[in-house]
């Protein structure tokens, strides 16, 4: 099992925090089928989470939405990489509050604080101004 506090992966933690980031467009793209996309969301919602648990579901939900029509799927491509929110953006990074996935940085952010569509409704990312 997985403790919040360790790191997950990096591609483990990219795909969560495209999910996070696009859970509405994927929920749309996946259009009444997207049961792959609510069991990812009631596991990583758990306190602890197996690897192998999430490396599945996220495969599962990468397979559902390139079968939707992106070719990218969750895992990325061309411009969605998993380099770590903050090391393109050195001054404000907003990170997980449930430490999952790699957040984002603050040039991603236009204006509210993103939410954590992991966490509790309401959960804010964590903003913090790098040194």
């Amino acid at each position: 099992m997985t403790d919040r506090a360790e790191p997950t992966g990096l591609r483990i933690a990219g795909a969560l925090s495209y999910v996070c980031r696009r859970r509405d467009e994927l929920a749309a793209l996946l259009a009444g089928n997207d049961t792959a996309l609510h069991a990812l969301e009631t596991a990583a919602g758990r306190p602890t989470v197996d690897d192998a648990l999430l490396t599945g579901l996220l495969d599962t939900l990468h397979r559902a939405v390139r079968q939707a029509g992106d070719p990218f799927g969750v895992y990325g491509g061309t411009g969605r990489g998993v380099m770590p929110a903050g090391v393109g953006d050195l001054d404000v990074v907003y990170r997980c509050p449930l430490r999952l996935c790699t957040g984002r940085s603050g040039g991603e952010v236009d204006g509210d604080v993103p939410h954590c569509r992991f966490a509790p409704s309401g959960t804010a990312l964590v903003r913090e101004r790098l040194p």
